[in-house]
């Protein structure tokens, strides 16, 4: 699938996800709503169960009333515990209703990130795409000797060789200085003996997505820089070459 085409596919996965969090919201303030208009008529129904006690209580010691008193004490007995059931039910919904929309926020969150990645990276390829159509060739940096200055291939061989064994003797040299590093890395700002740590802000560099994306949005390309050729010198077969001729040396001393 095109980069352009997943971009789009998460966009409208990401509209989606947004319809389903603004209705989980609303849902979370009508059941939040309902749950607090229950726990105000519970409160309200213990009010007047006390006031009913009372009621009973003062009937006991007069001697009259206590049938009517009993009555009235009854029903709104019943009906606070018909209403604390209904509190708890609106409380249980509301609670669902806050887990649905938090996992509506965290899906939305999700779809959100992959969404903006598939859209820089779509960016990215249409402005790299906009970018190389007003490229120029890359100048020619490289001084070429002309035919009658190119030298014997002996000579050629020679350098040839010899850059491969130096290049590889400082690829070797940077891989053990790089772990090295990342283990003096470890220490803590200060003086050690001789050796002294510390650490400086790092730079900043340019968001080239960042600014790909700016430009884009205003209709513009984005401003582009040809570089320099990239030059390979293959001596791998020389090497080889090299490496069995040495192999055969000592055969053929021995041999004389």
């Amino acid at each position: 699938m095109s980069t352009t085409a997943t971009a789009a596919r998460n966009l409208a996965r990401l509209v989606e996800a947004e319809d389903v969090l603004t209705a989980a919201r609303r849902e979370q303030a009508r059941a939040a709503g309902v749950a607090e208009r229950a726990a105000a008529r519970v409160l309200k129904a213990r009010t007047l169960r006390a006031e009913a006690r009372k009621t009973l209580r003062a009937a006991e010691r007069a001697g009259k009333g206590l049938a009517t008193a009993a009555r009235r004490l009854a029903t709104r007995e019943a009906r606070l515990l018909e209403l604390v059931d209904t509190a708890r039910a609106a409380r249980a919904e509301a609670a669902a209703a806050r887990r649905a929309t938090r996992s509506a926020e965290r899906r939305v969150e999700r779809i959100g990130r992959r969404a903006a990645l598939a859209a820089t990276r779509s960016v990215e390829k249409i402005a790299a795409a906009l970018g190389e159509t007003a490229l120029t060739p890359a100048p020619e940096t490289d001084r070429l000797l002309t035919a009658d200055e190119i030298p014997a291939v002996e000579e050629i061989e020679t350098h040839a060789a010899r850059h491969a064994e130096l290049d590889r003797q400082a690829k070797d040299l940077a891989k053990s200085a790089e772990a090295e590093k990342t283990w003096l890395r470890q220490l803590p700002n200060g003086t050690y003996g001789q050796v002294v740590i510390t650490r400086t802000t790092g730079r900043s560099v340019l968001d080239g997505a960042a600014v790909a994306l700016a430009y884009t949005a205003r209709g513009e390309v984005p401003p582009r820089k040809a570089t320099r050729t990239t030059f390979k010198c293959d001596a791998t077969a020389l090497l080889a070459d090299q490496a069995a001729a040495n192999e055969e040396a000592p055969l053929l001393t021995i041999a004389a």
